[in-house]
């Protein structure tokens, strides 16, 4: 009887530990097959004639199989591909990307876009999609994921590539092409099969580089996402320097300390933050607190100088050429301060730590678009840029360098769907440029027929990847996905707040021009109890 017993339990415990043994001994061939077909791929060569601008071709460099994407991740392992593009101008960096190919493929394709200059390797990697786009990753959702370096290596700010035509013109766009067939090498390699959907996701400059392909690339990709885009890149820039140079004139008259900023932002909450129906910190209802931007200067004006409120009417006003740029831009929008940005917020600071030192974040950035892809001449002083003694070269490189075409009808056409997404409070890149190029999207196609294939959200205290007030994370890439895939329009979808203080707030993303309006009773952290009202 003992002995029956011993082995009613012992043969249980043994099938279980050879089930185990098995289990990762197949894991372990499992893997080892995964790499190999991975490795097959390092020291390939991609041929110029793959690749539909010129270059001297491409070469894997290394072929890695990762065996784990995240915890969330369903799938299992990927292979990591690194790799350069050559260029036709030997003087020129090789463009160096990162092609992520995961076990199981869902059959699509997302294209990372970079920020500020680039310069640093777009990995593809969750932590480089960043929270705004979804959540888990896309490469573990079964994404083949991609990105670059643009074709250059070096700091964030740092323009002076620009100084060469090829990597000038790289980084307007020319290597999101070069990558992207790059990858559809790689993943016919890999795969032995084409994609069903191509997507582009960027925010920042990487959102002007989304939009870039869209208006130069109409039928290769079928989706885009674009976070609050630089897509005027130049005359952003102008608008940049002209801010400098007024703030740090006359020693720094105008300049306004951080402890004045915070006073700013105050008397600009009180205002209007109740305009929306409730006092949540958040300025939803930006046009009506537009209405009150006398009243706000009033108020400015007991506590600030005559030259810093100067400064602050500057920064809040638009920039007026006197000539055409490209697609016919002749207004660049002043920033949304005066609606709730903190345009003085931390390391991004507008009006720098100093009221000598024009180091701050966007000057910096200004000035290198001047010097080195307008100008183009590594000594000229940005302090004494006129754009009216530089027309010609101001056109030639709005014309390379900006996304402001709306002439989308190709892309339309193919059937592409494009969501595009700005913050009210975005203290680097003012939301009413997004505004301004929707404004045309609409004047050129009409809102019905703009419907079809273009969303637009504006969304209340968001800033530039994030703000004290609101950091939204919204599973944009799932909306456009099923939009390109089963012909529906996003709808009712919702922002959820990332900041500490107010983690897992809720508010609906409202389509441009309405806005998230408290109904008057319910949870003001939930977006249940908000409408999106006409303004």
């Amino acid at each position: 009887m003992k002995s029956k017993l011993k082995t009613l339990i012992l043969f249980p415990l043994l099938s279980f530990f050879f089930l185990l043994v098995c289990s990762l001994d197949n894991n372990e061939v499992y893997t080892q097959n995964r790499a190999s077909v991975c490795s097959n791929l390092k020291g390939m060569s991609i041929p110029a004639s793959q690749i539909g601008l010129p270059t001297n071709g491409a070469t894997v460099q290394s072929a890695t199989f990762v065996w784990k994407t995240g915890k969330h991740s369903k799938n299992r392992g990927f292979c990591k591909v690194l790799g350069a593009i050559h260029p036709v101008d030997k003087n020129v960096p090789d463009i160096h990307f990162q092609v992520n190919l995961p076990t199981n493929w869902n059959h699509k394709l997302l294209q990372v876009g970079g920020g500020a200059f680039d310069g640093v390797l777009v990995t593809g990697l969750g932590a480089s999609i960043g929270k705004p786009l979804t959540s888990p990753d896309a490469l573990s959702k079964g994404y083949v994921t991609f990105g670059s370096d643009s074709g250059h290596q070096g700091k964030s700010l740092d323009g002076s590539f620009a100084l060469n035509d090829e990597a000038l013109a790289n980084f307007a766009s020319d290597q999101l092409k070069k990558t992207k067939d790059v990858a559809l090498t790689l993943v016919d390699a890999r795969y032995h099969s084409k994609p069903s959907q191509v997507y582009f996701f960027g925010r920042s400059n990487g959102g002007r580089e989304a939009l870039k392909v869209v208006q130069r690339f109409p039928a290769e990709y079928d989706g885009v996402i674009v976070l609050y885009p630089a897509l005027n890149w130049v005359s952003k820039a102008i608008k940049d320097n002209q801010n400098a140079n007024a703030l740090y004139a006359n020693n720094g008259a105008g300049w306004i300390s951080p402890a004045e900023n915070k006073l700013i932002n105050k008397i600009v909450l009180n205002a209007c933050d109740s305009l929306d129906n409730v006092s949540d910190g958040i300025i939803s209802n930006i046009t009506a607190c537009t209405k009150k931007t006398n009243h706000i200067l009033n108020s400015l004006s007991k506590y600030l100088s005559k030259e810093q409120l100067d400064i602050v009417k500057l920064f809040n006003s638009p920039l007026r050429f006197n000539y055409p740029l490209a697609n016919g831009l002749t207004v660049t929008p002043g920033y949304s301060q005066l609606q709730g940005a903190n345009i003085s917020e931390g390391r991004l600071s507008q009006y720098g730590t100093s009221p000598l030192k024009r180091k701050n974040f966007v000057s910096r950035l200004g000035d290198g678009v001047i010097k080195y892809m307008v100008v183009r001449d590594k000594d000229f002083n940005p302090v004494h840029f006129n754009p009216d003694q530089w027309k010609a070269q101001v056109v030639k490189a709005s014309q390379l360098l900006d996304a402001t075409d709306p002439n989308l009808s190709k892309f339309k056409e193919s059937g592409g769907k494009l969501i595009l997404l700005h913050g009210t409070a975005d203290q680097i890149v003012t939301p009413y440029s997004s505004v301004d190029y929707y404004n045309k999207l609409v004047d050129r196609f009409g809102k019905r027929s703009l419907d079809q294939f273009v969303q637009f959200y504006l969304v209340p205290g968001y800033g530039h990847r994030r703000s004290e007030t609101f950091t939204m994370r919204a599973d944009l890439l799932g909306a456009l996905d099923t939009w390109v895939v089963d012909g529906k329009r996003p709808v009712n979808l919702v922002a959820q707040d990332q900041n500490a203080d107010t983690l897992g707030r809720t508010r609906p993303l409202c389509e441009y021009p309405t806005y998230p309006k408290y109904k008057g009773k319910g949870d003001v952290n939930a977006a249940s109890n908000f409408i999106c009202a006409a303004p």
